[in-house]
């Protein structure tokens, strides 16, 4: 089958991870797929050495700070040029289907509709707010798209919600996660030189408001102030691992101040992109997924889980779903540090801790496993 992807960026996390994979995995099955990302960066030259063809063309993509007059003006602008574009493109390479990565990329929709073509999309996120773009991407759902993948029940859930017949376009598919590779670079306790006997603890992800780095460097702050000085506790020290969504580099500003100003800068460290994320997961105890909004699938949990590090995460969204309480992690509050503080000490200090790390990898080894996810895309596309 011919089937053009579109996709909202060309970065190397989650969501286009699981992108790469799945184009990967369709392109190994004999599939014919055509690219197109809306900029350049890693992701386009990954799939270059797979021999993709890719091709860079602003989509259009659906992001908050278009939601003014002249914001709107210019999407639909892009979208004309884009439109005009992949139009051609599909008669030209007589694509059969179109496959959508993110709710941010709403053309893929319109043009397999006009084309008579299938649409499947593949939806990671959770929005709530604003409320009237909820409701446009839930009425284009209905109209225009054929089949929709669900990477969490979470999602499901929050997509069909008051709209029970969008289920039946739906079906979860949880994403595979394959081995991260070894890095033959010093890890970062090497690079930070954090004694052995330290308990490191980490979090990883773009820098946005809703990730949550403000919420984590507020945990480490008053761990640090309750237990790391003490005689009694092992000292901890953190890891914070990842850029900024374009736009909000001023919260890497942000959280640099927060650090510098509270004479943090000894026991938390910020590594800025990493794209050998091996050197992060080796080197940490503990994973805090602190945000602020439901995460739909974190692929940072799983990645976290393959190396048997447990998973402190806010209890909402599809962590729900990947951590087994007290097996794999924990669940701590959305906005009480101290609540949040005391109950990843527990987890640190208590005899069942190291009974984690197996738990962790065969979680997810049974139900996050690669192979799963490559044997279910490959059903739906014929589905």
């Amino acid at each position: 089958m011919r089937i053009l992807f579109l996709h909202s960026s060309s970065d190397l996390y989650g969501a286009s991870k699981i992108f790469l994979q799945t184009v990967q995995i369709l392109n190994g099955q004999g599939h014919t797929c055509h690219v197109v990302v809306s900029s350049a960066g890693p992701l386009v030259d990954k799939l270059k050495q797979d021999s993709v063809p890719v091709t860079v063309i602003n989509l259009g993509i659906i992001r908050r700070k278009y939601f003014t007059p002249f914001g709107i003006l210019n999407r639909i602008n892009k979208w004309q040029k884009a439109n005009t574009f992949l139009n051609k493109y599909i008669q030209q390479n007589n694509i059969e289907l179109v496959y959508a990565n993110t709710t941010a990329v709403i053309l893929g929709a319109y043009l397999a509709h006009k084309n008579k073509i299938k649409h499947v999309w593949h939806v990671h996120e959770i929005i709530g707010k604003p409320k009237f773009l909820f409701f446009a991407i839930q009425w284009i759902m209905k109209r225009y798209t054929s089949t929709i993948i669900c990477v969490s029940k979470a999602v499901q859930d929050h997509w069909s919600k008051n709209t029970l017949s969008l289920r039946y376009k739906m079906q979860v598919i949880y994403n595979g996660i394959a081995p991260i590779e070894k890095s033959t670079e010093a890890n970062f306790r090497t690079k930070y030189q954090i004694p052995k006997e330290a308990i490191v603890i980490g979090m990883a992800g773009r820098v946005h408001y809703w990730k949550g780095q403000q919420y984590f460097l507020q945990i480490a702050q008053q761990l640090l102030n309750q237990y790391s000085y003490s005689n009694k506790a092992t000292p901890l020290y953190f890891i914070i691992t990842g850029d900024a969504f374009p736009g909000y580099e001023y919260l890497v500003d942000e959280m640099q101040d927060f650090i510098k100003k509270n004479n943090l800068g000894e026991r938390i460290f910020y590594t800025g992109f990493e794209d050998k994320m091996d050197k992060f997961y080796s080197s940490i105890d503990l994973l805090i997924l602190p945000s602020k909004l439901p995460d739909p699938l974190p692929t940072v949990v799983l990645e976290a889980m393959q190396y048997g590090v447990p998973v402190a995460a806010t209890e909402q969204g599809g962590a729900l779903e990947m951590i087994a309480e007290n097996e794999t992690g924990i669940f701590i509050p959305i906005n009480n540090v101290q609540v949040a503080v005391d109950k990843i000490f527990e987890l640190i200090q208590s005899n069942n801790y190291n009974n984690l790390h197996a738990h962790s990898i065969k979680r997810v080894q049974t139900y996050f496993s690669m192979k799963s996810f490559e044997n279910q895309i490959g059903k739906i596309i014929y589905s």
